[in-house]
């Protein structure tokens, strides 16, 4: 161990929102962040699994020092309630000398529930400081249950401070009954140094992109069937999917129903580093979400002086200039959908402008923000 180690303070982070040996490309926004506090930080992450998916990966996966995958255990559809119960003890059993040996000043549990509330009660039996991060759909679906949102709440009254991702999930959380002076609103980054230069062409032709997990709550089958009604209109466009996921064989059935199919490429999960190119040659960046915080690759988008048409929800908002990068549909609604896409295809766009507007976005500011939050009390 150096002398820098030994006079940094221990951090342990708990998130499922990180890579996974079978999912590389998982939740890089979280890995980008975090790698960030290792000059401030002796850092380790816990990241916890669903026991069946973490039995049928068991051997791709390598603990190391200072990342735990746990097994996490729990009863399916059943008791959601106790799912922080169950994510506590997941971790003692397996990591909790572990744990021990980490002797953790400060505990961060980044998605609300159940990760926080079982950070929340490590803390106490740890004696260390606690936080919490809240992305989205944490508050926006687990906060309306009175259950979840009860156990969020008692968690926050224990937290020293909580991270949002936007304005409207801070909102969120306050008319749930958290302290409003213990939520910090600090946007996720962009890596402009790779986000916004000069890349070749991925694909050939135009097309239209979305990037994210193939789930029905992000919009996907809309987007798709969207995109159908406006074929005829532009004859060389086509629509990207990348991004893996439980529709992507719906998907690839309605192409073939809505006589698409020479028009829809499925690439499945892209690795990080090919995205740049990706996003830059696209027409459009196009993610019509039923709930978000700020997602990453909007801003990412936005970067490489891509315009974005997207749902009206979450953050999204707060960081989408309709004036200067896109437009803001509602959510649930191919038609809308269908509109937006003629709306942004058939106007100008100024990409430099677009990047310039990106520009607030950056590491740099997540960094020095989440260092002084971390540093509360300290």
């Amino acid at each position: 161990m150096t002398f820098n180690t030994i006079n940094k303070r221990s951090l342990v982070i708990i998130t499922n929102l990180f890579p996974l040996p079978w999912e590389p490309n998982r939740a890089t926004f979280n890995r980008q962040q975090f790698a960030q506090l290792d000059d401030e930080f002796d850092k380790s992450i816990i990241v916890p699994v669903a026991f069946p998916e973490w039995f049928s990966h068991r051997k791709e996966i390598k603990q190391t020092e200072n990342l735990r995958y746990v097994p996490y255990f729990y009863l399916p559809k059943v008791g959601r309630r106790f799912y922080s119960v169950f994510m506590f003890l997941s971790i003692l059993m397996h990591s909790g000398w572990w744990l021990f040996t980490k002797n953790p000043k400060v505990i961060l549990a980044s998605w609300a529930f159940p990760e926080a509330v079982a950070a929340s009660w490590l803390s106490k039996l740890f004696r260390c400081r606690f936080f919490f991060k809240v992305h989205g759909s944490d508050i926006n679906l687990h906060g309306k249950i009175p259950s979840r949102a009860k156990q969020i709440v008692q968690a926050s009254k224990n937290a020293q401070g909580i991270l949002s991702v936007s304005q409207a999930l801070a909102d969120e959380m306050i008319s749930m009954g958290i302290e409003r002076k213990k939520i910090s609103v600090i946007y996720n980054g962009v890596d402009h140094q790779k986000f916004g230069v000069e890349t070749k062409a991925p694909l050939n032709g135009d097309y239209l992109l979305y990037v994210g997990n193939l789930k029905h709550d992000k919009g996907v089958v809309e987007l798709i069937k969207g995109f159908a009604k406006i074929c005829n209109n532009y004859p060389t466009l086509n629509l990207v999917y990348a991004g893996s996921g439980i529709e992507k064989e719906r998907l690839g059935q309605l192409s073939k129903a809505l006589n698409i199919a020479d028009k829809v490429q499925l690439l499945g999960s892209v690795e990080h580093h090919k995205l740049p190119a990706l996003i830059t040659h696209a027409k459009a960046l196009v993610l019509p979400s039923y709930n978000e915080g700020v997602p990453n690759v909007v801003l990412e988008a936005m970067a490489c002086g891509t315009p974005v048409l997207a749902t009206n929800v979450g953050g999204i908002p707060e960081v989408v200039d309709e004036k200067i990068c896109g437009r803001l549909i509602k959510p649930r609604c191919e038609i809308a959908v269908e509109n937006g896409l003629n709306d942004i295809l058939n106007q100008p766009w100024n990409k430099e402008q677009i990047k310039a507007h990106s520009k607030k976005f950056t590491w740099e500011n997540n960094k020095r923000q989440l260092i002084e939050l971390l540093s509360v009390n300290n």
